[in-house]
C-alpha cells in the first residue's frame, strides 16, 4: 500500500463522503493536484497526517466536496490559528511552518489551504498574479477542482470568487505581461509569480481569460449603476482590531459602512463603497473624524489615508 493510500484508509472511516469525492477525480487531476505533496517552492515536509488531523474531523458532517471546501475556507483561522501578517518570518512557508508560525503571507495561506483541501480528498492548486493594475504587489490564492472545473476560493471567505479579487481582476490590463493570472502546472509555459521566480522558476499555465470572464460575470451581477463610482479605501497604520468607517451624505444620512482592512488582511484589500457621483459626501472614521470625499471621472477612486 503506497503512502497516500495508507493515509486515506483511516480517513474513510471518519469522513464517509471522502470515498465519493475520490471517485469523481480524473486521473491527471488526481496525480498533479491531490497526490502531489508540493504546492509551490516551499520546503518539503511531512504534512499530510498533521493537516488531516485538523481538517478531516472538521468536514465529517459535510455532504459534498463543495460544502467541505466552503466550510474549510470560512474557518481557516478558527481551525488553525493562522492569519495574514506582514510580520511573517518568510513568504513561502510550508504547511507545518505555517501552523507553527501563525503569521503568514497570502502565499503561505494558499499553500496551507491547498494542503487542507488535499488532505480531505479535494484537488487544489495555487493561482497567482505578479501585480495588479491599480496597486503594486503580487497576490496568490487557491482554487479547487469541483464539478469538472476549477473554482477560486480564499482564506476565511464564505463563498467562491472573492469580491475584492474579482473587482481587481476587472481592472487588469490583459496586454501587460505582469498582469497575467497563472495557475501552477508542471508543463505550463508561464512562470509562477513568486519572490524566487528568477532563481527557482516554477512552471504555470495562463488562466487570465477564465478569470476575466469570472470578473465580468461578477461585475454584471454586482456592478454599479452609471451614477456611482467604486471607492476603495485604506487607512494607515493598519491596526489589529476591526474598525468601521461610514459613508454619509451632506445631511448626515449613512449610505454605507464597511470595516477597514486590518493587519491580518492582505495588503491589497480595501474597504469598498459605492460613491454617488453627484453631491458632497463624507467618510466618518472612528472617533468621529470626518473626511470629505467626492467622485472623480475614473471608474475606481482609490484613497490611501494616513492617521497621524
Amino acid at each position: 500500500m503506497n503512502t497516500l493510500l495508507r493515509l486515506i484508509a483511516p480517513l474513510l472511516c471518519i469522513c464517509p463522503a471522502f470515498a465519493q469525492w475520490e471517485q469523481e477525480i480524473p486521473q491527471d487531476i488526481r496525480t498533479l493536484y491531490l497526490e502531489n505533496d508540493k504546492v509551490l517552492s516551499e520546503e518539503s515536509c511531512d504534512w499530510r497526517q498533521p493537516v488531516a488531523d485538523i481538517f478531516v474531523p472538521a468536514v465529517k458532517d459535510c455532504r459534498s466536496a463543495r460544502e467541505a471546501v466552503l466550510h474549510i475556507a470560512a474557518n481557516m483561522t478558527k481551525l488553525t490559528g493562522t492569519y495574514y501578517s506582514a510580520e511573517r518570518r518568510k513568504q513561502t512557508m510550508n504547511a507545518m511552518e505555517a501552523l507553527a508560525e501563525k503569521k503568514i503571507s497570502c502565499t503561505g495561506q494558499t499553500i496551507l489551504m491547498v494542503c487542507a483541501f488535499r488532505s480531505v480528498g479535494i484537488p487544489a492548486r495555487a493561482v497567482g498574479i505578479l501585480t495588479w493594475n491599480h496597486v503594486q504587489g503580487n497576490h496568490t490564492w487557491p482554487e479547487v477542482w469541483l464539478d469538472g472545473k476549477w473554482h477560486m476560493i480564499e482564506f476565511n471567505e464564505k463563498d467562491f470568487n472573492t469580491p475584492w479579487v474579482m473587482e481587481n481582476i476587472g481592472m487588469l490590463d490583459p496586454q501587460h505581461p505582469w498582469q497575467r493570472i497563472v495557475a501552477r502546472h508542471p508543463e505550463g509555459k508561464m512562470v509562477f509569480p513568486l519572490g524566487d521566480m528568477e532563481t527557482n522558476p516554477l512552471a504555470a499555465e495562463d488562466v487570465t481569460e477564465r478569470y476575466r470572464a469570472l470578473a465580468k460575470d461578477w461585475y454584471a451581477k454586482s456592478g454599479l449603476p452609471a451614477d456611482r463610482q467604486r471607492l476603495m479605501l485604506e487607512l494607515h497604520p493598519r491596526t489589529d482590531e476591526e474598525r468601521i468607517v461610514q459613508l454619509v451624505d451632506a445631511s448626515g444620512k449613512i449610505l454605507e459602512e464597511c470595516p477597514l482592512p486590518t493587519k491580518r488582511d492582505d495588503m491589497r484589500k480595501f474597504a469598498t463603497f459605492s460613491l454617488p457621483r453627484q453631491g458632497q459626501h463624507y467618510l466618518i472614521f472612528p472617533g468621529n473624524i470626518v473626511f470629505p470625499v467626492q467622485a472623480t471621472d475614473a471608474p475606481v477612486n482609490i484613497l490611501r489615508l494616513i492617521q497621524k
